[in-house]
């Protein structure tokens, strides 16, 4: 739910960047939750902490947006 709220967000041009830049860059190793949202926002252009906040650090499922 995540990664499709982030693709709402910033939307599917923007998306498919983030996606290719993310395999690219970590392809052979690991990476965390902050750089992914690093990533995005970088990307993007936009300030995304709310979503985050809201879709992968809430306590439970948002209710419908």
């Amino acid at each position: 739910m995540v990664v499709h709220k982030v693709r709402e967000a910033v939307g599917d041009e923007t998306f498919c960047g983030i996606l290719r830049t993310w395999t690219r860059r970590h392809r052979h190793g690991n990476a965390d939750t902050r750089q992914f949202v690093a990533l995005c926002e970088s990307e993007s252009g936009k300030d995304l902490p709310g979503l985050f906040d809201t879709w992968r650090f809430g306590e439970r499922k948002p209710s419908r947006m």
